[in-house]
């Protein structure tokens, strides 16, 4: 199976950008995303008062944007 990886880092970034634009608890985009094969690690910063809901908001928002089939969490 040949795998197109343009592809793929274009459905990553679009997902990227799509979290980006998501509402967090006080308007801070204190999260990360690391492409790992076709896996998808995704990690909130240490300070805040609602990091959990603010990670379940932009994992979301990645789904959007990157197609909830092209990609796994980690």
């Amino acid at each position: 199976m040949q795998v197109d990886f343009s592809r793929r880092n274009i459905q990553y970034r679009n997902g990227v950008e799509a979290a980006l634009l998501a509402p967090t608890a006080i308007n801070q985009q204190n999260f990360s995303f690391k492409l790992e094969g076709n896996k998808v690690r995704a990690k909130a910063g240490l300070i805040g008062p609602c990091l959990t809901i603010d990670l379940g908001i932009v994992k979301c928002h990645f789904e959007l944007g990157a197609g909830k089939d092209n990609f796994e969490w980690v």
